[in-house]
């Protein structure tokens, strides 16, 4: 199978997804803070805005891969029973060398890689890396600039140690810059505070951003640089997101490319500045998706995109 997915707004040809079912029920109000969702939730109507997604991306011609269909017996089973594995995009990143197979932060999430490292291997992708311990790393801290520059958070959910797997692994070799961002607390990935959505425009929450300096590694080495200036530097037209708009996965949008991208239905301001930018952006349902504490770009864990 054709793999390799750096970028954010190339066409999406193939995708990694999971229907969710009745794992849901296990959220209780007892244990939700334990699985990491914001509120327990309705599975069958979070299961039918979930249909609605993968419907959006087929009828765009996305091939959406299925996780389930790619296991067998007792992995299937288990996979029937994790909540938290709807958000794909967190488990793993498939780059031009093969698939990076992460590692949670949290024990809710920790069965997760062992599956999608089988799926992996089941479409013939190669392992480019596993991260292992004291690593942690969320795919959902990766959001790639262009197919050559990746920017990488790294704080609550990704450590240093993950981050520097993930270096080593990828510097040099399929990007030729990486760029660090220390998060603040309150960001739980990068992907809630910033998303790439064409060349020359991106949508940015600055209070994720800025409060210290990241880190840009390339061929001469290390230097600072604070992320909105770097992305002027590099061209780009910037969008602010304000703190109740990224409350509701504002900037949680996953393009799908032709200049198209998927965003819940409700990030109104949002959707019209990209509008009148030319995208065109696909509504979607979540009033149950986003209790799960994720958005359009948390669900897809990209196997295939154009560069372009």
């Amino acid at each position: 199978m054709e793999f390799g997915a750096q970028t954010e707004y190339g066409r999406l040809r193939k995708v990694l997804m999971h229907r969710p079912t009745e794992e849901l029920r296990r959220i209780t109000p007892s244990n939700r803070d334990a699985y990491l969702f914001r509120d327990v939730v309705y599975w069958r109507k979070f299961q039918m805005e979930h249909d609605a997604f993968t419907e959006a991306l087929r009828g765009e011609g996305v091939e959406v891969i299925l996780l389930e269909d790619l296991l067998e017996g007792r992995d299937r089973e288990i996979a029937g029973r994790l909540p938290n594995l709807v958000y794909t995009r967190d488990v793993c990143s498939v780059t031009y060398l093969g698939a990076l197979v992460l590692r949670m932060a949290y024990q809710a999430r920790y069965p997760e890689p062992l599956l999608v490292g089988k799926a992996m291997e089941r479409l013939g992708i190669p392992i480019a890396l596993r991260v292992v311990p004291p690593g942690s790393v969320e795919g959902g801290d990766f959001v790639y600039l262009d197919r050559k520059t990746l920017m990488m958070g790294f704080g609550t959910r990704t450590n240093e140690v993950g981050l520097e797997m993930v270096k080593r692994t990828l510097l040099g070799k399929a990007v030729k810059e990486l760029l660090a961002v220390p998060l603040p607390s309150f960001r739980v990935h990068l992907d809630g505070g910033l998303m790439i959505l064409s060349p020359d425009l991106a949508l940015i929450h600055k209070p994720s951003l800025e409060l210290y300096p990241a880190y840009l590694y390339g061929e001469d080495g290390v230097e600072l640089v604070f992320v909105e200036d770097y992305l002027r530097e590099r061209g780009m037209e910037l969008i602010y997101a304000d703190d109740a708009e990224v409350r509701q996965f504002g900037t949680n949008i996953v393009g799908i490319g032709g200049g198209k991208c998927v965003s819940y239905e409700w990030n109104e301001r949002i959707i019209a500045e990209l509008e009148e930018r030319g995208l065109d952006v696909i509504r979607i349902p979540g009033s149950q998706l986003s209790l799960g504490g994720g958005g359009p770009h948390c669900m897809t864990c990209p196997i295939l995109r154009d560069d372009h």
